[in-house]
């Protein structure tokens, strides 16, 4: 089996940080994002979220938006156990993934590839529009590596949020 080329699904950059209002402001105010999408208390209860192969009980608020061709997302975590609030702890407010963006046909061989490769899954969840995997490449590029396997809904959901349609 050949090895899936992740590269140019490359799609997003994630901050982890404590004041997600805080940090839409420095991305609106002075990067000049336009605006961002809220999804405010994201549980793990309601994805069949995972951490460390375990159910997860972590809640966070994730924000969306798009600098050029490049997704950029802003996580703080609410509560639970999870990779974010692991992050915060060790780094503090920071760059904590990156992401790329799959068919939800991919997701599974780049999934076990990126296991086959020695990053282990560390969490995860579901959504209608997409499969969300983080994998432990911090070793290697000193942040997580998430992939995100999109169903048909997941692509449209994306070309909207890039075009600010939301």
């Amino acid at each position: 089996m050949n090895a899936p080329v992740l590269a140019p699904n490359f799609c997003q950059i994630a901050w982890v940080v404590r004041d997600i209002a805080a940090a839409e402001k420095f991305f609106v105010q002075t990067i000049g994002v336009e605006k961002f999408l809220h999804f405010e208390n994201l549980a793990a209860k309601d994805t069949e979220g995972t951490y460390l192969g375990q159910p997860g009980d972590w809640v966070i608020n994730l924000y969306l938006a798009y600098a050029g061709d490049t997704q950029v997302e802003l996580i703080q975590h609410v509560s639970g156990k999870s990779m974010f609030a692991e992050s915060l702890e060790r780094h503090g407010d920071a760059v904590q993934h990156v992401a790329y963006w799959l068919d939800d046909s991919e997701y599974d061989a780049a999934s076990q590839h990126l296991e086959s490769a020695g990053y282990p899954f560390i969490q995860g969840f579901k959504l209608p529009l997409a499969r969300v995997g983080y994998f432990d490449t911090r070793p290697a590029i000193g942040v997580v590596t998430e992939i995100v396997g999109a169903t048909k809904e997941g692509h449209e959901f994306r070309r909207n949020l890039k075009d600010g349609n939301f």
